[in-house]
């Protein structure tokens, strides 16, 4: 797992961006938090979350942030056992996130 850096703020469309793909160049897991950002133009908005969820990362709003973190942090506690996660959990995770399967991918490629 990568390090990821999560990104809030307003200009969504030019510092908030700027920032995400200078992060994602060097590297960097990257996630926006949709509702903790914002733009003076909903389009500008808009088309930034879509260049993010397309090429460079993660998108969510708050709430599933905060559950993210939670099991995050189970999984450090020891409290899941991340070889062992059920395959409908990481389906409805690739499916949240409109992700690769990354078990299909490695098979074919």
């Amino acid at each position: 797992m990568g390090l990821r850096l999560t990104f809030t703020g307003i200009d969504t469309s030019i510092c908030v961006e700027t920032s995400l793909r200078d992060g994602f160049n060097i590297g960097y897991d990257v996630a926006v938090i949709s509702d903790a950002t914002a733009s003076g133009h909903e389009d500008h908005y808009e088309t930034t979350l879509e260049r993010v969820r397309d090429y460079y990362g993660l998108v969510m709003n708050v709430e599933r942030f905060k559950k993210a973190i939670n099991n995050l942090d189970k999984v450090r506690k020891g409290e899941v056992d991340l070889p062992h996660v059920s395959e409908e959990t990481l389906n409805a995770f690739l499916e949240e996130f409109d992700l690769l399967d990354p078990r299909t991918f490695a098979l074919t490629h």
